[in-house]
């Protein structure tokens, strides 16, 4: 018996779902379970028991065939196949349906939103995607409520599993008081989910306040913000730092971290700020605000399309340290509710389940 992550992208650059892919597939194989990672689009990285079909887009007949390809020779009937991300889990769906595997397909749910929703074809794409999963796995109550929402009759297919992280900091980070150059930290692509655009207009309101802010990511609406920041004369305040490979020394520099997402599944940047003591400021939207919220609480929150919503919260923070202080330190206690081995034994748990062989 073989367990096979399956997924777009296995490059953990690319975002949380593929680093989690990645987690999973690396703890099975440290656990002596015999486990492999197919990814669809080119990884330079080498990594034990993953292979990549070398793609430039997963949305192509090339693509299918490739997945088909892989199942064709890597995937057994009494195997248990975990897939990540569309159209990922379409392909396996379809293979599924028509017969050319009989292994176990379970699919896991990153995000609270999908553009097929908006689709006159959407629900029905949706309803052939998910049909041919024994489980779906939501990664916050929030990702279970608007999936269950869409789909009313997957709810009880739906179990959540929260993501967990690798807490690095064991001890709350103590800050020094602070009222000059607060420095503002975003971690996430720069795609349009994250809603930068926005939140660069309600800086542009406080420009006269003493703050950076770093955004750590890369993504195809890199130029597109700079020159919005250009336009606006923020290429003092705002800088776009491009893909950070160790986050935690970022966050650990830095005084207030800020998530203003229009959708977000579950924020896995938010819990490593969370661990770095730092306060937030975040969307109040599903998945992001069951992670957030806390008593007592740890985030101020936003409405992601209020310009002025936004602009007050990130004025609030800077002009005062005993607040970011209280945050931050509940902040570090709420990110222990999400450590990355209780994520991990809850996913073992659940192929055990499918498979008595792995007991």
């Amino acid at each position: 018996m073989k367990v096979h992550q399956v997924i777009n992208s296995y490059d953990k650059k690319m975002g949380g779902a593929e680093n989690i892919a990645l987690i999973i597939h690396k703890h099975l194989i440290k656990k002596k379970i015999n486990s492999s990672c197919f990814g669809l689009l080119k990884c330079d990285e080498i990594i034990e028991g993953c292979e990549s079909a070398s793609l430039k887009s997963p949305y192509s007949i090339k693509a299918f065939l490739a997945i088909k390809e892989y199942f064709n020779k890597n995937v057994k009937e009494n195997d248990i196949v975990h897939v990540h991300l569309f159209p990922s889990i379409f392909y396996c769906s379809i293979l599924k349906f028509f017969g050319a595997t009989k292994s176990t397909l379970i699919c896991t749910e990153h995000s609270t939103y999908n553009r097929r929703r908006k689709l006159f074809l959407g629900k029905l794409i949706d309803l052939i995607t998910y049909n041919g999963y024994e489980c779906i796995v939501a990664i916050s109550k929030g990702v279970k409520k608007q999936l269950s929402s869409w789909i009313p009759n997957l709810k009880n297919k739906i179990f959540v599993i929260n993501n967990g992280v690798d807490l690095k900091n064991k001890k709350l980070i103590i800050r020094s008081n602070k009222e000059e150059n607060i420095k503002i930290v975003s971690v996430g692509r720069l795609e349009d989910s994250k809603n930068y655009s926005t939140t660069i207009q309600s800086f542009n309101k406080i420009k006269n306040l003493d703050f950076t802010w770093s955004i750590a990511g890369k993504g195809n609406l890199n130029e597109e913000l700079l020159k919005q920041i250009k336009d606006l004369h923020l290429d003092k305040k705002i800088f776009l730092i491009g893909h950070i490979d160790n986050v935690w020394n970022l966050l650990k520099s830095s005084d207030i971290f800020l998530i203003t997402s229009k959708w977000e599944g579950f924020g896995l940047a938010a819990v490593e700020a969370m661990n770095s003591s730092l306060p937030i400021i975040a969307s109040k939207i599903d998945g992001l605000k069951n992670v957030v919220q806390s008593d007592p609480p740890c985030a101020l929150f936003v409405n992601p399309n209020d310009i002025d919503d936004i602009a007050s919260k990130i004025t609030t923070l800077i002009n005062s340290n005993n607040l970011r202080k209280k945050l931050g330190k509940n902040a570090f206690s709420r990110s222990k509710h999400f450590i990355l081995k209780k994520m991990l034994d809850n996913y073992l748990n659940l192929y055990k389940k499918l498979n008595k062989t792995l007991n």
